[in-house]
């Protein structure tokens, strides 16, 4: 007997066969790499979470994203929580003509960038969702 799981999309009940649960891994967020798909050219495409907490006043900072081998980034998104707005965060924040926080990416760390003199005091919780391909697979 086939095992069925249902999923509820826009009102709509979907039932599908799987019997080895892959889809579970789409839902697991983790500081560890994880296989979640293939990528267009049939790649693994991998996931993974790196937390970076805060963003600096008037610099860049690096913090390792310890990815091995990292082909290429397919992409990314990032959120923070802003401890003087009281709400969190996601991608570029623009405030004026020089003050904004950003988040990079190169093949060992993330890229911190922060311009402006409160970032480091006012920001917190940040975490970086990468998705990607490797050299090896």
């Amino acid at each position: 007997m086939a095992t069925h799981n249902i999923l509820k999309l826009n009102n709509r009940i979907m039932q599908f066969d799987n019997p080895n649960k892959e889809y579970e891994k789409l839902k697991l967020y983790s500081k560890e790499e994880i296989i979640i798909g293939k990528w267009f050219d049939g790649k693994p495409l991998y996931r993974k979470v790196v937390e970076f907490d805060y963003f600096p006043n008037n610099t860049q900072r690096v913090v390792p994203h310890y990815i091995t081998n990292l082909q290429y980034i397919c992409w990314y998104e990032y959120s923070w929580y802003d401890e003087s707005d009281k709400r969190f965060f996601s991608g570029f924040r623009f405030d004026a003509n020089t003050t904004f926080c950003k988040v990079g990416i190169s093949y060992t760390d993330l890229i911190i960038e922060g311009r402006g003199t409160d970032w480091s005091e006012r920001t917190s919780d940040g975490k970086c969702i990468i998705y990607y391909t490797k050299t090896t697979d």
